[in-house]
């Protein structure tokens, strides 16, 4: 919930002069998604989505709607929405459902928290959100993709990075956890004080396809040298 209508112009301007051969996918705030879509070289995501398909439900934005609008990519259950909103396992595994079933690909954030973190449940909190987000996708008819983000919860906006071995130890476990399913195409990114001094390390991590970019990402300027970086 950042930057006023009157600071896209210029992000938006900035942004589509950058150079690089990586894929950016940027995910605004709602109100800025159709200027991002038509103003933009760059694939679109939406930071949430309902787990309702239609219906009166004031102030929510459904699946359909949003590929309505060219939206390609939606975040689904990130820390923020588990925590301030209270979103379950069971909202997190509708809302996914929603994405897969109206064009949308969802990126499913997972993450421990601190005390987790220091008392080794970290893979354990992880499988857990990865099995209850894609519950039932076995009777798909199709193959579909999905994208999850681990984003250790303790690190989002704190400067507080994990080590490198400690980011990769999880990564190769949500690698396996994913291979097992035959209809999921899935890529894996890493978030959580992500900057352009560290990045270059992250994403060196084995099976690690990028990276999910937060606070810092309001701020085109920084955002430009991270892209600039790699």
């Amino acid at each position: 919930m950042n930057l006023n209508y009157d600071l896209v112009s210029e992000y938006i301007e900035k942004i589509n002069k950058v150079k690089t051969d990586n894929k950016i996918i940027i995910i605004p705030s709602y109100l800025y998604i159709s200027t991002f879509i038509k103003n933009t070289k760059y694939d679109i995501g939406s930071q949430n989505l309902s787990n309702e398909l239609n219906g009166a439900f004031t102030g929510e934005v459904s699946s359909t709607q949003l590929n309505s609008i060219g939206v390609k990519y939606s975040l689904v259950g990130h820390s923020e929405r588990r925590n301030l909103f209270h979103e379950t396992d069971e909202i997190i595994n509708e809302k996914t459902r929603q994405c897969l079933n109206h064009g949308i690909t969802p990126i499913i954030c997972v993450g421990e928290t601190l005390s987790e973190h220091n008392n080794d449940e970290t893979l354990v909190k992880i499988n857990n959100q990865i099995s209850h987000a894609i519950l039932g996708l076995d009777d798909l008819n199709e193959k579909k993709e999905i994208i999850i983000a681990y984003e250790p919860i303790y690190a989002i906006g704190t400067g507080k990075t994990p080590k490198v071995k400690e980011i990769e130890n999880v990564i190769n476990h949500i690698y396996e956890v994913l291979s097992k399913y035959d209809n999921i195409d899935f890529k894996i990114l890493y978030g959580g004080s992500v900057n352009r001094e560290n990045i270059k390390k992250i994403l060196e991590i084995n099976k690690l396809d990028g990276v999910l970019i937060g606070t810092i990402s309001s701020k085109i300027e920084e955002i430009i040298k991270i892209i600039e970086t790699v």
